[in-house]
């Protein structure tokens, strides 16, 4: 009997990779905090970083990588596996993995769940959105982490939940402000560098400012890393020298300088990308400093507009250079935001809230 109550808590969590990314992060901050009668297994399509970040936390993880584009082998595998494994419920995190578990979790009647909707934008290719469309529509569930995702990709209201991304309390004394602190007015993004992350109109409202305003008033990091880094660094390259912006090296931990900025950004051009619940501004918000984002998908469902920081319309360069000025020309009201997006950090942003409204869908489920 007790085995059996054990197997009807046992959730197989699929991802396409554990590579460094908002979804991946999520996934495992979900995994590692989840009630200790839950049984877990992660099993990824592909390697990456938080692969180890699991397995030291105790939670089995199983990699099976393709070969190449039309690799099926991983597939039957998986099927496989849950045909021994028997879970209980299956939680998907990605696009081809929902893909590749939806139509054997219906015939065998497995409950399960598509998370695959981290933003607020449709598919472009056109086989894509509709292979997309058609696992949704076989999810028993669809959690997305923005209202704007469950409205774009057109989720009624009985199938689908929004849970906003959580934050690891084990985190949250990197959050506390270091001081002392740089004299110049320190800005930062932490974000994937790739073509539809702004660093472009990042780097020239840098060039803008210091220009105008004295280079020495003024610093700026690009946190992060992705195909478009080196020409990045390449364009920033007489900024780098006049010691005006810096593109550190990360890794999977950005709150030993997101802490030392004053304001910190997060800049998206639409056509190619709208945010879901952005990691980014919320680890902004827990340590406390106001943001500027780009007024696109799920943004509004995190930054209160004049409150907690500013939204300024997409590859609008002024707008931004404008509203980084008033930042610190008006220090005291900066500082009255940063600590207002805190307290909203605090009450919508935490991992209990993550656990206990997955959980809760998760008894949904198995519950019937």
């Amino acid at each position: 009997m007790d085995a059996e109550i054990k197997m009807r808590k046992r959730i197989l969590f699929l991802a396409d990779s554990l590579g460094n990314g908002g979804a991946e992060r999520q996934l495992t901050l979900l995994v590692k905090y989840l009630p200790p009668d839950y049984e877990c297994l992660v099993r990824s399509l592909a390697n990456g970083p938080f692969v180890d970040v699991l397995r030291n936390n105790g939670i089995q993880v199983e990699v099976r990588q393709r070969r190449w584009r039309f690799d099926i082998i991983p597939i039957i595998n998986l099927w496989q596996k849950v045909s021994s494994w028997h879970p209980a419920l299956v939680h998907s995190y990605g696009w081809l993995s929902s893909a590749a578990i939806a139509p054997f979790c219906r015939i065998k009647g497995i409950p399960w769940i598509d998370g695959s909707i981290r933003s607020a934008i449709l598919h472009t290719e056109k086989i894509k959105r509709i292979r997309a469309d058609r696992t949704l529509a076989l999810a028993d569930r669809v959690i997305a982490n923005s209202q704007a995702g469950l409205k774009t990709w057109n989720i009624s209201n009985a199938k689908g939940r929004v849970i906003y991304n959580g934050f690891d309390p084990q985190r949250l004394p990197l959050t506390a402000r270091v001081e002392p602190k740089r004299t110049s007015f320190t800005v930062v993004m932490a974000a994937r560098m790739v073509p539809y992350k702004d660093f472009e109109m990042f780097i020239q409202a840098a060039r803008n400012i210091t220009t105008t305003d004295g280079k020495n008033a003024w610093f700026f990091w690009a946190l992060g890393d992705g195909p478009d880094r080196s020409t990045l660094i390449e364009g920033a390259a007489d900024l780098i020298k006049k010691d005006v912006i810096d593109f550190p090296n990360a890794g999977l931990e950005v709150l030993p300088y997101v802490r030392q900025a004053d304001a910190g950004l997060l800049l998206t051009i639409p056509a190619g990308h709208e945010e879901g619940c952005s990691n980014s501004i919320i680890e902004y918000m827990a340590c406390s400093l106001p943001v500027i984002c780009t007024d696109c998908g799920g943004n509004r469902e995190l930054v209160i507009d004049g409150k907690t920081g500013f939204i300024v319309p997409p590859n609008d360069v002024n707008a931004l250079t404008e509203k980084l000025l008033w930042l610190r020309e008006h220090q005291q009201e900066a500082s009255e935001m940063g600590m207002a997006g805190r307290q909203r950090f605090l009450e919508n942003f935490t991992v209990e809230k993550l656990v206990e409204n997955t959980v809760a869908v998760y008894k949904e489920l198995l519950m019937q």
